[in-house]
């Protein structure tokens, strides 16, 4: 996919502010989603470089692609993380408020 070199900015720009709110909120597919257009970014803007060598521009989107998508995978990461680490504890307190309600009845 050939984007233009604004298209593949506003492609970067989105990789990291999917990846930026879903830190927030710990969605893991918003991270894929960012990832996904981060990597398009990325692709197309080394396509772009090798098009034009040298242009300020498109070394700054190339840079912003970098980002999106290493941003994205630290925030995959942070989220699978968190889902390992608090599923015992969720699991546990659901179990004991099930045992609480089972002996009130």
């Amino acid at each position: 996919m050939n984007l233009s070199k604004s298209t593949c900015r506003n492609f970067a720009i989105g990789g990291i502010v999917c990846a930026g709110i879903s830190i927030v909120i710990g969605g893991a597919l918003l991270d894929i989603v960012g990832f996904v257009i981060g990597f398009i970014a990325l692709t197309s803007a080394k396509k772009l470089i090798a098009a034009m060598p040298g242009d300020a521009y498109v070394e700054n989107v190339l840079k912003l692609a970098k980002i999106a998508v290493v941003v994205s995978l630290v925030a995959f990461i942070a989220n699978i993380l968190t889902a390992v680490f608090l599923t015992p504890v969720l699991v546990d307190q659901a179990s004991s408020m099930v045992a609480k309600s089972a002996s009130t009845f």
